[in-house]
Parts: C-alpha cells; sequence; structure tokens
C-alpha cells in the first residue's frame, strides 16, 4: 500500500501574527494581478504577496518558502504575517477589518466572511468601525 504524501501541520499562532502584520507597510504593486509589495515593520525587508481570485495569497519571504510542502498542496497559499497585512490593506480599502484566527470553528462562530489562509490560519472580516473626526464631535454634541 502506497502511502501519500501529507503536508506537516504546524500550529499557528493567528493573534500574534495578526498584530505582527499590524506594523508592516502595504503597497500596491500590480492591481491587475494582485501583487503587492510588503514592506517589514521589524526588519524593514521587502516581500511581494501575489493574492489569487480563489482566495489564498503567496509570499516570498524566507518562512513561506521553507513551507515547500504547503506550497505544494495549496498552489503556494500561506499564511504568513505579510499575508495578512495584505488582506487587512485590501479589507480596509472595503471599509472592513480583519481578524485572524487559529480555530475554524472559532471562526465560524464570528458569523462573517471568512477566508482560509492555509496553515491553520482563517481570517474573518467585519465592517470597521467608523472613525470620529473632532468636527463629529462637536456636531454631536450640539
Amino acid at each position: 500500500m502506497e502511502e501519500q504524501f501529507q503536508p506537516k501541520k504546524i500550529k499557528r499562532h493567528a493573534k500574534s501574527l495578526q498584530q505582527k502584520a499590524k506594523g508592516h507597510t502595504v503597497l500596491v504593486d500590480d492591481p491587475r494581478y494582485g501583487r503587492y509589495k510588503v514592506i517589514s515593520g521589524g526588519s524593514g525587508n521587502e516581500y511581494t504577496v501575489n493574492v489569487f481570485q480563489s482566495g489564498g495569497a503567496s509570499c516570498n519571504c524566507d518562512w513561506a518558502l521553507k513551507r515547500q510542502d504547503a506550497l505544494v498542496e495549496h498552489q503556494g497559499a500561506t499564511a504568513c504575517s505579510h499575508t495578512i497585512a495584505v488582506f487587512e490593506f485590501i479589507a480596509q480599502g472595503q471599509g472592513r477589518h480583519v481578524s485572524a484566527w487559529a480555530d475554524p470553528l472559532e471562526a465560524e462562530r464570528q458569523h462573517r466572511p471568512s477566508i482560509d489562509l492555509v496553515d491553520g490560519v482563517v481570517l474573518t472580516t467585519r465592517k470597521a468601525p467608523r472613525r470620529y473626526t473632532q468636527t463629529d464631535f462637536l456636531f454631536l454634541m450640539k
């Protein structure tokens, strides 16, 4: 009986990845092809993230490149902080906010649109809270 290849399951700390993603700077590289540049908030290194129409994303960071089994199994999709930063950037443009979850059941309980980023990370999106300006507060106080 032939043994099937199974990618190594890793436990991800989704909330720490989400926090790390907040420190990255995201720039649109080529919107026609879903390509973004991410400048790491920690190292200052620049990475390229490609967003797939199917919902996942790939990155050329060292961590993603070491996950060759995931790259083969999931057509290059990975769940590093750089991909989470890009999805947050896209969501903000749509007036939404991203939350990362390590437990798919926990993500499902949010009753919100979700994207499975593989590697044990699921993103959910929700409407972003309205940001009030000083003028808004003066109007509200009348």
